[in-house]
């Protein structure tokens, strides 16, 4: 009989495995799976289970219920609990594959117009004067952030980790590694080269710490050092407030997908198959929940432009 302790170090280690059959899950994944688990077990051993090859699905079903996790949080840990009982139990007879799944309904995401997110990006103009000093230095890479967030749909963890070498100004072209480590190349608009121009040419130079080992990163901080998450959201969510909305770069994100979807008029929007690509989205189940795109857009979509519709 293995032991809890035994049961839940190899799970920890195969979670850093990754495992070779799947995409590698992201170091935030890996840490709620093994929070979830631990918590199934200890629930689970206090009720006199004496180890993993014990576990009924019953006894996970209560565990799940009596730890009281909101839906979203029951189905990750049995996600999680899928992967840490596979080991114990026969192909598809693990009691977490034969709990039902609970059903997450998706969060409303709250919609900027076409004008609000101009005004948002537009919020950071900069006097096209050449940048003198730290805080116009800043005001160019806000510019910049901004133009790229919504510009080109791209994550806060895809822009803080954009790289010098990534960026191809004569395709206007920038290459991503998103979820996952997955790679791709997402276009830039005009006004994102523009300002990514400026950023390069007038601001980046102040902000480089000459002492320290060259930087290979994009985007920079006051100091010097690499752009953090919390840095963008504070770029971003104190214009949003200031516009009476709440929310942070993902919100750009979203409206990024869902104005490239709208276009101008009914026959200018992007094709969802040409939005999933730049968001790096594995699915296009996602893409559609994510740009509120529901089966009935799509057949009315088909009705209208298919030869046979």
């Amino acid at each position: 009989m293995t032991t809890w302790e035994a049961s839940l170090t190899d799970f920890a280690e195969r979670l850093e495995r990754q495992g070779s059959r799947r995409a590698p899950l992201a170091p935030r994944t890996r840490t709620a799976y093994l929070k979830d688990v631990r918590a199934l077990a200890a629930w689970i051993a206090i009720h006199g289970i004496a180890g993993p090859e014990r576990i009924t699905p019953s006894a996970l079903g209560a565990a799940l219920r009596a730890l009281e996790w909101s839906p979203a949080t029951q189905a990750r840990a049995l996600t999680a609990a899928r992967e840490w009982l596979g080991p114990y139990f026969p192909p598809g007879r693990s009691p977490a594959e034969r709990l039902e799944r609970p059903k997450v309904r998706a969060p409303l995401i709250p919609r900027l117009s076409q004008g609000d997110a101009n005004r948002l990006v537009e919020s950071a103009d900069v006097d096209p004067a050449p940048a003198h000093g730290v805080r116009s230095a800043m005001e160019l890479r806000d510019r910049a952030v901004l133009e790229l967030l919504y510009g080109s749909a791209l994550r806060r963890q895809e822009l803080c980790d954009l790289v010098l070498a990534g960026l191809d100004f004569e395709h206007e072209t920038v290459h991503v590694v998103g979820k996952g480590d997955k790679a791709r190349t997402v276009p830039l608009t005009e006004p994102a080269v523009e300002a990514l121009g400026a950023w390069l040419r007038s601001g980046r130079p102040l902000l480089v710490d000459h002492s320290a080992p060259a930087r290979s990163e994009v985007f920079l901080s006051v100091r010097g050092r690499p752009l953090d998450g919390s840095a963008v959201y504070r770029i971003v969510a104190p214009r949003l407030r200031a516009m009476g909305r709440a929310g942070g770069p993902h919100l750009l994100r979203h409206a990024a997908a869902t104005h490239l979807l709208e276009g101008h008029d009914d026959h200018d929007g992007a094709h969802l198959r040409v939005v999933q690509e730049v968001l790096g989205h594995a699915s296009l189940a996602t893409t559609q929940r994510y740009t509120g795109v529901t089966t009935k857009d799509i057949q009315r979509q088909l009705k209208r432009g298919h030869p046979r519709g």
